[in-house]
């Protein structure tokens, strides 16, 4: 298929009546960009095309409490679990000398469990995707992206809280860049991400997020030690902050998947879209599978 014929079937951005075609025609747009490099690339010989790669280009944000990930944490002030059922997986990637770009997807179900004697309530859910692309030269990575976030009470969690439900939905499209710092053994990154679509602060639309890993030092053949950090800054809750502190080991770490086990100190304001604008602060136990 050329790119004239793929082009001819995008709706223009003037026939759009609602939100749900504004993401729908996003969606159309952004597949259709990336179909069109890919045809225009591939025809270049010079360039390499690998499908489901077994590296990711860009880093896993590890202190991150919305990262995709297959985990379960324990939190050590109650009685609380949290449950996180999920990856994030490269499907094409492009090489051409130093320069890759990838092109992926990520979908992970955050749970939090409460635990009493002889039952286990799930009093959230969370929903989490992204479409991420991805561009690497060297130590840089750069990223852009559309994700969805919807929120939603679960089981009796309303009734054992005390709350009420609120509608809690995010589209965004993101832009983000890390680097490598050999000095540190780790990386730094940044984050602006634009929630073109927010409830229930519909006018509230930026988030800024920093972060870093560093200390990642083999302990053993199979061992490897490392402390992360992640800082959010949100204009929906008056530029409060949501701040995680990490520091665990990697078993396995030269293999495609690693196992982790980390301890996290997480304080400010909830990531729970439930409880969005709320403050906690929670000492996490966590064993994690990095894909």
């Amino acid at each position: 298929m050329s790119a004239a014929t793929m082009l001819r079937g995008v709706r223009p951005l003037a026939g759009i009546r609602s939100m749900h075609d504004l993401r729908r025609s996003a969606g159309l747009l952004t597949a259709t960009h990336v179909l069109i490099f890919f045809q225009v690339f591939s025809q270049d010989s010079s360039i390499t095309a690998t499908t489901f790669p077994t590296r990711k280009l860009f880093p896993t944000f590890t202190a991150d409490a919305l990262a995709h990930q297959l985990s379960v944490s324990r939190v050590t002030d109650n009685r609380e679990w949290i449950g996180a059922v999920g990856a994030s997986i490269p499907v094409v990637q492009l090489q051409k000398g130093d320069v890759q770009l990838q092109a992926g997807v990520g979908a992970t179900v955050f749970n939090r469990l409460i635990k009493t004697p002889g039952h286990v309530t799930v009093s959230t859910v969370d929903y989490k995707i992204d479409l991420p692309i991805d561009v690497g030269v060297g130590e840089t990575k750069l990223r852009i992206g559309y994700g969805h976030i919807s929120s939603h009470w679960a089981d009796d969690g309303i009734e054992q809280l005390g709350k009420s439900s609120i509608s809690s939905v995010k589209d965004y499209l993101s832009l983000a860049a890390s680097r490598g710092v050999p000095l540190v053994r780790g990386f730094v990154y940044t984050v602006a991400t634009y929630l073109y679509h927010n409830e229930p602060q519909v006018d509230k639309k930026w988030q800024f997020q920093i972060g870093a890993e560093f200390a990642n030092v083999a302990l053993t053949d199979f061992l490897q030690s490392y402390c992360a950090l992640d800082i959010k800054l949100k204009q929906e809750v008056g530029w409060g902050t949501t701040q995680s502190y990490q520091a665990g080991i990697r078993l396995f770490s030269h293999a495609p998947h690693a196992l982790r086990v980390c301890y996290t100190l997480r304080t400010g304001y909830e990531e729970r879209g439930q409880l969005y604008d709320q403050t906690a602060t929670a000492h996490l136990i966590t064993l994690a599978v990095d894909f």
